[in-house]
């Protein structure tokens, strides 16, 4: 029996081998790489910068004011993305690349009317003349090319891959390209807002972009532009690219406020030369830029407004003091510790002479009141006794990658803030004390779940509770400022000031438990700030943001140390208090630690007297204090001598002091008269009675001073560099 066997057809074989044929093509081109698709497709697109609540603050543009957003397909809206297929490519879902029942019709209409009347391009070759631009004319040859290139793409990609690159780069003229920018430059809208209706009209626009109806063309928003700069610079500095949208944590309403407040103090203080300010505020709890107003005014041409006042550095001040502080308890010295604010010389050969801002000595001060008060020979003795080289350690931890390099050239007078940085970094590291001595991660953007991951110790906890309290302390403050209103908040904080160049510089931190604020004051071009001492001036704008913030955010009481106990202590020697002690307060002292019983005071014939250790005789002597040794001065059985300065004595001009508070005392023993009298380079200073003390101003130079007592005269020549 015959086995039966059946053909296959011709046209059936020829349509599976076409088949097979494009089967294989289409393998194939998936399989060729294309850099000109890859670079294309991992081109920059125009980034867009959100605040934390999701306002539109900025768009960044391209090369000439280019304005191409990026927007996933799902996000452009069903209206939009149907409006440009109905307008464009009807069949888009349906072809491979090419529509042949449109070519096939338009060519017959071409052909009937002798001229190019219709167009078959499909979504797919229009992209592809988008990658791959048309260069000459328009020829068979060259719409075969593109034809052969969007096959290419439709088995290179998805056919929603094709429409959301196609949808991204379509041009619109008035460099505008895709449908992003587009909506936002014609309607105002993101793409995903528009009605049907703008829809319909913004499809049209591609095909005749010059006739286009749509001629206004909405301007883009430009918010919080110092901090979106210094965003983009960061991104730049690092290499990275910058994605098209960016949830900054910066809040452009409370940013606005800061630029409100700050613009007021330079209306008001406008005579002063003050024509900068600037402000930042930290998230304590995540870390988070809530507020970088790098001036008043990004606009203000007139006063460098575009200059960013947040990153530009600074010499500080009185302001980083709290940082050595801190330190200085980590190495051994309590808030009870005495600190000696008397006239003092550090160093060898060229000597540096602090001075304090009223030109006042203090003689013996506790820890606390030196720091409150803002004195500054306790803070260089401070750094003199701790050793330059601990302390800058100590400021790089913190963040203060400013200062490196500055070792050298800035010496002792580190510990008055004579260096450079910028008020971001002042701001951080301040934020230590309040967080129980870490040291936050800075975040530019939305902080996760994950906020406080990175962030390290700074200070043990029990430092940073103890230098809270000693920030907060009002009693001790007001050696140094009195009883400033601007500290006196209803909440826990703590607040530091200073500053700087002759008052070029005024700064002032402030900080709860909840958040950071620094603000900086002066001018960018360098001059010499005018009849204010300046501090208070950038402490009431930090004092506005915190009433501000803490109404919305809170402030939690600070912690109390817990290695630490209140303790009974003389106020002037820190000991334990003895009957003859006048004044008595209450101070950290570590637990455990054995402290002894005061004796600098005592009874004498029934009139309280100080007895001062040696190092501060010298000091009480040249005030007439009553102690336990003779005045030294006036004595008429030594010869006339000028005790202080040293002949040959070198000084370093303080340039972070204005002129007027530069002051040098002059002290002289001896004599048979109870007078004499003092001249600097040949001018009469005065005349002194029985203490010999005279104070006369510092100028750069070498000088002679000469005291005359009675018959006898004494000189001494020193020099100010």
């Amino acid at each position: 029996m015959r086995k039966s066997s059946r053909k296959i057809p011709v046209p059936l074989l020829l349509l599976l081998s076409v088949l097979l044929l494009v089967a294989a093509a289409f393998l194939t081109m998936r399989l060729i790489p294309s850099r000109t698709l890859s670079a294309f497709m991992e081109r920059q697109y125009s980034s867009r910068f959100y605040d934390r609540e999701g306002k539109l603050l900025y768009i960044m543009p391209l090369g000439d004011g280019l304005r191409r957003e990026y927007y996933p397909l799902d996000k452009m809206g069903t209206n939009l993305v149907q409006a440009f297929i109905d307008a464009e490519d009807r069949g888009f879902r349906r072809h491979f690349g090419v529509n042949l029942l449109s070519l096939a019709r338009a060519a017959l209409q071409n052909g009937r009317e002798g001229r190019v009347v219709s167009g078959a391009s499909t979504i797919t070759m229009q992209l592809a003349r988008i990658i791959w631009p048309r260069k000459g004319k328009v020829t068979v040859a060259v719409k075969a090319k593109e034809a052969l290139l969007a096959v290419y793409l439709e088995a290179k990609l998805s056919k929603d891959e094709i429409l959301e690159l196609y949808l991204n780069s379509v041009p619109f003229g008035q460099q505008i390209e895709g449908v992003g920018s587009a909506a936002r430059s014609f309607f105002s809208s993101e793409p995903s807002s528009l009605s049907p209706e703008q829809c319909v009209m913004l499809a049209e626009i591609p095909r005749r972009p010059a006739d286009s109806r749509l001629g206004k063309v909405f301007p883009y928003p430009s918010l919080c532009m110092h901090f979106v700069n210094h965003v983009i610079a960061a991104y730049k500095e690092k290499d990275r690219r910058i994605p098209p949208a960016v949830e900054l944590a910066i809040d452009s309403k409370l940013n606005s406020h800061a630029e409100f407040l700050i613009q007021k103090k330079l209306e008001e203080y406008k005579d002063s030369r003050i024509h900068n300010g600037a402000a930042i505020v930290l998230d304590n709890r995540t870390g988070e830029v809530l507020v970088w107003a790098g001036n008043a005014s990004f606009d203000d041409d007139a006063h460098s407004g575009q200059i960013d006042g947040v990153s530009v550095r600074n010499q500080p001040g009185s302001s980083m003091k709290p940082f050595l502080y801190a330190l200085a308890m980590e190495e051994g010295f309590s808030p009870s510790s005495v600190l000696p604010d008397i006239q003092q010389d550090f160093g060898s050969g060229g000597v540096y002479v602090p001075l304090n801002f009223n030109n006042r000595y203090n003689g013996p001060v506790r820890f606390r009141t030196a720091l409150a008060s803002s004195l500054n020979i306790p803070a260089v003795y401070l750094l003199h006794e701790i050793g330059l080289k601990k302390y800058m350690e100590r400021l790089y931890l913190l963040g203060f990658g400013s200062l490196k390099g500055s070792e050298e050239s800035t010496g002792l007078s580190l510990a008055l803030g004579a260096s450079e940085v910028t008020l971001e970094e002042m701001a951080r590291a301040f934020s230590v004390f309040t967080n129980d001595g870490l040291l936050m991660e800075v975040s530019y953007t939305k902080a996760g779940a994950d906020a406080r991951v990175g962030w390290k110790r700074a200070y043990k906890s029990d430092t940073a509770r103890v230098m809270c309290d000693i920030l907060t302390d009002e009693s001790a403050r007001s050696l140094g400022f009195g009883h400033a209103s601007v500290f006196d908040t209803p909440y826990p904080s703590i607040f530091k000031t200073g500053t700087s160049n002759q008052f070029q510089n005024i700064i002032a931190l402030g900080s709860t438990t909840s958040y950071t604020v620094a603000v900086w004051m002066g001018n960018f071009e360098g001059e010499t700030v005018i009849g204010e001492t300046g501090s208070s001036v950038p402490a009431r704008v930090v004092r506005s943001l915190l009433d501000e913030l803490t109404q919305t955010g809170g402030a939690a009481s600070f912690r109390q140390p817990a290695s630490y106990r209140k303790a009974r202590l003389c106020a002037l020697s820190g000991l334990l208090p003895a009957a003859s002690c006048p004044s008595v307060v209450e101070e950290y002292v570590s637990k455990g630690s054995k402290i002894g019983s005061c004796t600098w005071h005592y009874a004498e014939n029934g009139r309280l007297k100080v007895r001062y250790p040696s190092e501060y005789q010298h000091w009480a002597d040249s005030r007439n204090f009553l102690g336990n040794s003779a005045q030294g001065t006036g004595d008429a059985e030594g010869p006339l001598t000028i005790t202080y300065p040293r002949n040959g004595a070198v000084f370093i001009y303080d340039a972070s002091l204005p002129p007027s508070v530069q002051f040098l005392s002059v002290t002289a023993v001896g004599g048979q008269e109870k007078s004499a009298s003092l001249s600097l380079d040949g001018q009469p200073v005065g005349t002194a009675s029985q203490v010999f003390s005279w104070s006369v101003p510092l100028s750069r130079g070498t000088h002679v001073l000469s005291v005359t007592c009675g018959t006898e005269r004494a000189v001494s020549e020193f020099e100010v560099k």
